[in-house]
């Protein structure tokens, strides 16, 4: 003999599955991203339980769905059902372990999903026999071997499905993660269901006197019980989630304030002396690579510096460094190579092209703050590779000053 169905309970059946596989899901992604071997032993245990019970809570949301042939009642013997509980949750275990390995073999994925279904087998049989029912329940050899060809293929679409989602684009994470989930969630149910069909009772079977659960009344507790427990997981793990990731930025940006120290003049924001010499070596290292070095010098700075102060100092440097900026153009890469010092890598330049920038030099320099004082001003070049082939020639040919701004001129 067979029963029938509560849709509405099969429906909530559906949903734990769902809830337990985005957990699952979460739990997976969650731990490939961290390092530490006792945090991930610990979040791998937390979502083996949470997926292991959401599966487990799934099939007597199931079984409570199920009205029994006439005359027969459900119940359950409490030691056999919580037994059933502990596969559910070493096949969680494993299939976490799985899906947050750096590199895993296709044969590795198809064994572990082998062992993974077997113990969802183990699970949900090891649920049914829990019913201890008298004559025995009767099961289609082939109905149940196609549940157990459902589990299996189910956990290796789940265990596939879980390793590509920590590879999607960040904007279609949460999507993929909702899909993934109902998939896997009607995967679950359909081996369960599958597995309901190849069960028959024999007329007036009975379950034992002794059993202390009663089935027809677990279904809506137990979905509730075990969706809250799993919903309060995703909220424990989101918020430590957010905190570890609070923490990556805070490293983060440690981190690039170290680079910023080493690579970058504090007064000015421009690449400092460091990292010229890298971008030179780059740009010599391009075949045919042809270009111009300008170099800069403050000479009134350290006058100005000693008669008014460093901040008077770093103010005017500042008003060098944004004029000089400007008048380069975008095209050419300009650092502090000293504390009266600019140097730029341009575009080749012809004597046209330098009378023209020394123009406009003169001009935006003028405005800069203690200009008509100490603006004074002298102009260096080179050129790659007719000046020289080597950084420091290069550089030291342009330190050799042959132009002056009119004040310095005048001086």
């Amino acid at each position: 003999m067979t029963g029938s169905y509560n849709l509405a309970l099969v429906f909530a059946s559906y949903c734990v599955a769902v809830i337990a596989a985005y957990t699952a899901i979460y739990f997976g992604t969650r731990i490939f991203t961290m390092h530490d071997g006792a945090g991930r032993k610990f979040w791998l245990a937390m979502g083996a339980v949470c997926l292991g019970s959401g599966i487990w809570s799934m099939h007597f949301v199931g079984m409570s769905a199920y009205t029994m042939p006439a005359g027969m009642t459900m119940s359950f013997s409490a030691p056999l059902t919580v037994l059933s509980w502990i596969p559910a949750v070493l096949a969680s275990a494993l299939a976490l372990y799985v899906i947050t390995r750096p590199q895993i073999r296709a044969l590795s994925i198809a064994a572990s999903a082998v062992i993974m279904g077997a113990g969802i087998c183990a699970m949900h049989y090891g649920g049914m026999y829990a019913m201890r029912m008298d004559p025995q329940i009767q099961y289609d050899t082939l109905i149940v071997a196609i549940s157990a060809l459902i589990a299996v293929v189910a956990s290796g679409a789940a265990l596939v499905i879980c390793r590509q989602v920590r590879v999607v684009p960040a904007k279609y994470v949460v999507v993929v993660k909702i899909v993934a989930a109902l998939v896997m969630g009607a995967a679950i149910c359909g081996m369960h269901y599958t597995g309901m069909a190849a069960a028959t009772y024999p007329m007036g079977s009975m379950a034992a006197h002794d059993n202390t659960l009663q089935g027809q009344w677990m279904g809506i507790p137990t979905a509730i019980v075990a969706s809250v427990v799993l919903l309060l997981a995703l909220i424990v793990a989101y918020r430590d989630f957010k905190q570890a990731e609070s923490e990556r930025r805070s490293a983060a940006q440690a981190h690039d304030k170290v680079i910023e120290n080493a690579f970058v003049d504090q007064v000015t924001g421009l690449a400092n002396r460091t990292r010229f010499e890298q971008l030179l070596i780059q740009k010599m290292s391009q075949t045919g690579s042809r270009f111009s070095v300008l170099y800069i010098d403050m000479s009134g700075y350290r006058e100005l510096s000693g008669a008014v102060g460093d901040a008077a100092g770093q103010q005017m440097a500042q008003g060098f460094a944004a004029a000089i900026t400007d008048v380069v153009g975008r095209e050419a890469q300009v650092a502090r190579y000293s504390s009266a010092g600019f140097i730029a890598i341009m575009p080749l330049l012809n004597k046209s092209d330098l009378a023209s920038i020394c123009t406009r030099l003169e001009r935006a320099l003028a405005t800069v703050s203690h200009a008509e004082t100490y603006g004074q001003w002298l102009l260096g070049i080179s050129h790659y590779p007719d000046t020289a082939s080597n950084s420091r020639l290069l550089v030291r040919e342009a330190q050799k000053l042959r132009y002056r701004s009119k004040a310095a001129s005048a001086a």
